[in-house]
């Protein structure tokens, strides 16, 4: 299965809309200086998820320099998400985007589409409706999401992005009423 998936996304197109694009942009030093401020952080969060907003100005600006600081510059991948979590209003989806902003090359998002996908492919065995991640399945996917950009020779954004809009294209269901995907 895995072979039919790399087949699908081989040929699938990288396309951002212009807002990501946009902070593509902005984002572009954020490895050099190592921390985000408050309305960077609201900026990408909004991105993800704008639902949650009224939880994400709860964050100071200082927390929000120190944390982001402290995620970005610690090497143990999965602490990195963990602590982002750390900040109001932010979940392993959210906290890895986070991360894709701030490396695109390493770091995908992790999405119930792209998620579901790789259910479907047998390249993950446990929650089949690709929500409310541990921190275990984020390793898992941060793997196998790796594997497939390295087999591909594209970044883990493109990977999972391939992967999300594959998902947009195929599925006839919306995506949070899934009874089952197998």
């Amino acid at each position: 299965m895995e072979n039919y998936l790399l087949n699908k996304l081989a040929l699938m197109p990288d396309v951002e809309d212009d807002v990501t694009n946009s902070l593509f942009s902005r984002f572009y030093m954020l490895k050099e200086r190592n921390f985000l401020t408050k309305d960077e952080l609201i900026m990408i969060l909004k991105w993800k998820s704008p639902r949650p907003s009224k939880h994400y100005i709860k964050n100071s600006e200082i927390d929000v320099k120190e944390i982001t600081n402290l995620a970005f510059t610690t090497k143990n991948e999965n602490l990195k998400v963990h602590i982002l979590t750390a900040l109001t209003g932010v979940n392993i989806p959210s906290a890895s985007a986070i991360l894709m902003f701030y490396d695109k090359k390493i770091f995908p998002v992790i999405d119930i589409r792209v998620w579901t996908q790789l259910y479907r492919a047998k390249l993950v065995n446990s929650n089949e409706k690709g929500q409310a991640f541990s921190l275990k399945e984020w390793e898992m996917y941060l793997l196998i999401i790796r594997k497939l950009a390295k087999e591909l020779k594209i970044t883990a954004r493109q990977t999972e992005k391939r992967l999300f809009d594959y998902d947009r294209i195929t599925q006839t269901k919306p995506i949070y009423s899934r009874k089952s995907i197998t």
